[in-house]
């Protein structure tokens, strides 16, 4: 068994909650980095905002596709 079957398996046996529960904690863990180094919250907001836009596009192309 690989390593992605593996964590397939492992991702199939969470629910919404546990995935809601990884959001908030991935949040959590961006605002304490960007308390500990101030250098992070000085990114040009557009950069931030394209960065965005093409992490969603894969995702939203699979749902949206016939």
């Amino acid at each position: 068994m690989g390593i992605l079957n593996w964590a397939n398996s492992r991702i199939k046996k969470l629910n919404w909650l546990d995935l809601g529960c990884i959001k908030l904690a991935c949040i959590v863990i961006g605002v304490l980095l960007a308390v500990l180094i101030p250098s992070l919250v000085k990114v040009n907001v557009w950069l931030l905002v394209a960065v965005a836009v093409i992490l969603a596009i894969k995702p939203a192309v699979k749902v949206f596709r016939k």
